[in-house]
């Protein structure tokens, strides 16, 4: 009597279907046939598969009653048309609505600004000589 436990049931399984070479077959058999708890999952497995065997004639006849479904028109343009209309107000509406809302981004000039940027020149030139501004200071005091 072969008490071998090293069985699995996925060789089990190979073992029913007859997918086994002939000495890994007959040593599957004997575990098998001398231990109960294999030959219980051998049982279950045969089980499984009859229970399993008619699902393919079932869906093979599910398909063949299904009719083909038609394309409705109707819903392929409503669903095309809110698509364009979404499209539409992301692109063009949705930016003049939070326009408003945003604090516009043009740079406010004051007069010593403007004054600045239109005699750059002078205070460039104001900057790399130093010295002539503090000549000016000494020779008009007010």
């Amino acid at each position: 009597m072969n008490t071998n436990t090293t069985i699995t049931a996925a060789e089990i399984d190979r073992w029913r279907a007859g997918m086994l070479d002939a000495e890994h077959a007959h040593r599957v058999q004997d575990a098998v046939q001398s231990n109960p708890a294999l030959a219980e999952q051998a049982r279950f497995g045969a089980r499984v598969a009859a229970g399993l065997a008619p699902l393919p004639q079932l869906a093979a006849r599910r398909m063949a009653r299904k009719p083909a479904r038609k394309l409705r028109w109707p819903r392929v343009m409503a669903a095309g048309l809110v698509t364009a209309s979404l499209a539409t107000f992301t692109l063009v509406a949705l930016p003049l609505l939070t326009s408003h809302t945003q604090a516009p981004m043009q740079p406010m000039l004051n007069a010593q600004t403007a004054d600045a940027v239109q005699n750059m020149d002078f205070y460039e030139w104001l900057a790399s000589h130093p010295q002539a501004l503090q000549d000016v200071r000494h020779a008009n005091p007010a």
